[in-house]
């Protein structure tokens, strides 16, 4: 026995010798991290991540609400998140023997809601898609060492698809869950795009510019203020916290260019008092190649089908942005003043369609505002607070078409008889726009007890339109702007937010209230402008939502809500270009409901859902072509869309991911309009120029080299498919001469050197790298295979 007794002893310390010695080459010390909610009782499926010492590490609790660490000894952050309670982060020091931590959580009463008013940083991203009103939000940090466009990015996401008119500053339609145009409502940090000028649509800002978009479909939350029919685009643009010097430029194909700058600092060692500038430079000649265009082939101007360079497309737009502020005073969180401006110089190859080329017609625009933000909350975290913002903006628009000659797509012309190439005014068109804009939102919440929450907003808004057309008054017979045209907004929000089951269940209850005025003249067909109208409108919107969190994992998410969209500026007054004013839109309506599915794994590494959604909407407000140079917003009486989608996103390691995504809708007109624009053998036809078919992919990867070299690799590959649709409705003529916009399958591809410090990139893109040809709204092309290279850098 004794002998045993001395055997087993020394195997045991031989086995603990070695054991020693495996653990001092990987693992000095364990950490056993107990996580567990305020009575006690563990919380499995909480994400950990730790970070320091040159390593970073993520863990998901085990059933036991447990995990266990195994880092060398030093100083690390932890940082503890689940979707019911709130986020923890804290500071440990590891020392080399064996230690155990317990942490409570404390339930989320409203942290998810709470994300979008606060204008959190790029880690809640998570937070705001898992919200109630489960937003898709893109992450632009992947996008700005590249020379993606904020358009090519948003067309990753679900659901969304933008068409453009061409190439680089041309303008665009959105298209959310079969509802497009202005139905769909673009925001700057929560302030309606429309309010700020055309310098800060999605064409225009760089992705260097933004932190994030989120994307909210069909059922919008009230603090945006917004009529919005079928969803909201929220642009965040980049916040800071450290002292900074930015510098970024991108040259390619087309001769274009892109350069930025950017700088943030705090003046005062108090680091109470912020300042910071921005700086955007674009330009592009979009001198792509067009396809089966009218090219000359002889001396009498005969022509044939064709390749041919656009030739008259020059693009430049410059945007100035300040701010000035200060934070954390006794009397307000946060209070700015941001002082902004934007010029565009635009070329105009064609009108609507490219059946005819325009050779001179340039457009050139000025816009400049300033904004003060007040923000204010309960010394109690998160009680109540008050978010209000009053604001005042200048947009300058002039317009040159004045030419009398006719241009072919080669760039020869003929002389014509009149004047303006358009063709549609014999004595040219030169009309100069002036908009002042006032407006003023108040955001407000407040928290009834610790289950329910009230959310109030307010937007209130007068435009007035102003100018002269010396060329086009000979047409017009009068000047259409010699008296001033308004147009005033107003909106009222409320919703009561009630959280039951302990949290696994939360409820929206929304009512919305619209009015408007309007003083307008409309267009005639003769080429004359009617009398001054004036005309007003009071709607009311209700909604609810739900969010049922079945499980940890599992989430489903129903929702229905009754919105109005009134008509805005450009459809009112059009843009005296090439779309027609009408002040005597209607309001559109629309039923809309929404129900989805979302499943993310305990680890994080999959997040996948499904949706449906159905759209009845009335009194509809679409961009209709009268011809190839003109068009104007009209109403149609009724129509119904009902569609599907599907997105996955995969993350196997901290290398490499995945997106993959796809959408159906069926959008068809369900009733005939009054003006007898259509028959009533157009209802059930699909409504044109649409896709209904379309699906994204993205794979990222990224390469660490070794021997601890201070730079990384990272390759990016992202896919789009759009399915042949038709251009004009499908019932007219038979199938064999009906124009289509023909599928389409462009591959992008993307390789990023980055400092391990971020403070400098070099990226080389490829976009459209099998030179599809690629046709988008009224069937205009876009442009073919192209390069760009970028590079970024920062003073910290």
């Amino acid at each position: 026995m004794k002998i045993i007794f001395e055997r087993l002893n020394y195997n045991r310390f031989i086995a603990f010798f070695f054991l020693s010695a495996f653990s001092s080459n990987y693992t000095d010390a364990q950490t056993i991290i107990n996580v567990k909610n305020e009575s006690k009782e563990a919380i499995p499926g909480s994400k950990i991540t730790v970070e320091g010492n040159g390593s970073l590490s993520q863990q998901t609790t085990d059933r036991n609400g447990q995990v266990t660490i195994n880092e060398k000894p030093g100083k690390y952050m932890v940082s503890i998140e689940n979707s019911l309670f709130r986020k923890k982060d804290f500071k440990i020091q590891i020392t080399g023997e064996r230690d155990t931590l317990n942490v409570t959580l404390i339930k989320s009463a409203y942290e998810l809601e709470e994300v979008i008013v606060e204008g959190q940083k790029l880690s809640v991203s998570q937070k705001i898609r898992e919200s109630l009103y489960t937003p898709e939000v893109i992450d632009f940090k992947e996008f700005q060492s590249t020379s993606k466009t904020v358009v090519e990015a948003l067309n990753l996401a679900s659901g969304l698809r933008i068409q453009q008119q061409g190439g680089m500053g041309s303008d665009l339609n959105v298209i959310l869950n079969g509802i497009d145009g202005k139905d769909v409502k673009v925001f700057v940090d929560e302030i309606p795009v429309y309010l700020l000028g055309r310098g800060f649509e999605l064409q225009n800002l760089t992705a260097s510019m933004i932190e994030r978009i989120e994307t909210y479909k069909g059922l919008i939350p009230v603090q945006f203020g917004s009529d919005a029919l079928g969803g909201v685009i929220n642009i965040v643009t980049r916040k800071n916290e450290k002292d900074f010097l930015g510098l970024g430029y991108m040259y390619g194909s087309w001769n274009s260019h892109e350069a930025t700058l950017s700088t943030f600092g705090h003046p005062f060692k108090n680091k109470k008092f912020f300042a910071s500038f921005d700086a955007v430079y674009r330009h592009s000649d979009n001198d792509y190649w067009m396809d089966d265009v009218d090219v000359v082939v002889d001396d009498l101007y005969n022509t044939k089908k064709g390749r041919a360079r656009r030739f008259n497309d020059d693009y430049d737009f410059a945007l100035t942005k300040v701010q000035i502020g200060a934070k954390d005073l006794s009397w307000a969180d946060n209070i700015k003043l941001i002082v902004s401006s934007t010029h565009t110089y635009k070329e105009w190859q064609h009108g609507l369609t490219a059946l005819r080329p325009w050779g001179e017609p340039f457009s050139t625009e000025y816009t400049g505002g300033a904004a003060l933000n007040w923000k204010k909350s309960s010394v109690q975290k998160n009680r109540w607070q008050v978010d209000v913002t009053a604001g005042y903006n200048f947009e300058q628009t002039y317009f040159e078409d004045i030419s009398s000659r006719i241009y072919f797509w080669d760039g020869s012309f003929v002389q014509g008889q009149n004047k303006g190439e358009s063709g549609l005014y014999s004595q040219g068109r030169t009309p100069k726009i002036n908009q002042n804009i006032l407006y003023a939102r108040e955001n407000a919440f407040f928290k009834i007890g610790e289950h329910y929450k009230i959310n109030v907003s307010l937007l209130t808004t007068k435009r007035e339109l102003t100018g002269e057309d010396k060329a086009g008054t000979a047409t017009y017979k009068e000047d259409p702007f010699k008296t001033p045209q308004t147009l005033f907004n107003n909106f009222f929000g409320t919703s009561l937010e009630s959280r039951l089951l302990q949290g696994r269940l939360i409820s929206n209850t929304s009512f919305k209230h619209y009015y408007n005025k309007v003083k307008g003249v409309s267009f005639k067909i003769n080429n004359e402008f009617d009398t001054l109208n004036s005309s007003s409108s009071s709607d009311i919107g209700f909604g609810q939502v739900f969010k049922w969190m079945v499980t940890p994992k599992l989430s489903v998410l129903p929702g229905y809500e009754y919105t109005v969209r009134q008509p805005d500026s450009k459809e009112i007054f059009g843009d005296y270009i090439t779309i027609s004013p009408n002040p005597n839109l209607k309001s559109a309506k629309s039923h809309n409901i929404n129900l989805k599915v979302h499943y993310k794994s305990s680890d994080g590494k999959i997040f996948t859902g499904i949706g449906g959604f159905y759209r009845d909407t009335r009194n509809r407000i679409l961009l209709t072509s009268f011809s190839n140079a003109l068009a104007a917003y009209t109403n149609l009486l009724q129509t119904s869309t009902i569609g599907g989608e599907w997105f996955l996103e995969y993350k196997l390691n901290s290398q490499i991911g995945l997106n993959l995504n796809t959408t159906y809708l069926d959008t068809r007109l369900r009733a005939v309009d009054d003006s007898g624009i259509f028959t009533p053998e157009y209802v059930g036809a699909r409504v044109p120029n649409t896709p209904y078919l379309f699906s994204n992919a993205q794979i990222s990867y990224t390469l660490h080299p070794g021997n601890n070299r201070n730079y990384y690799i990272r390759f990016l590959y992202t896919g789009s498919y759009v399915h042949e649709y038709f251009l004009t409705w499908a019932i007219n003529g038979i199938k064999s001469s009906k124009t289509t916009i023909p599928s389409q399958f462009v591959n992008d591809i993307s390789v990023s050197v980055h400092s391990r410090n971020e403070r400098w990139s070099f990226a080389v893109d490829c976009k459209n790298l099998t030179n599809a040809k690629v046709y988008d709204n009224f069937s205009v092309q876009k442009p073919g295979r192209s390069f760009y290279g970028k590079i970024t850098y920062s003073f910290n």
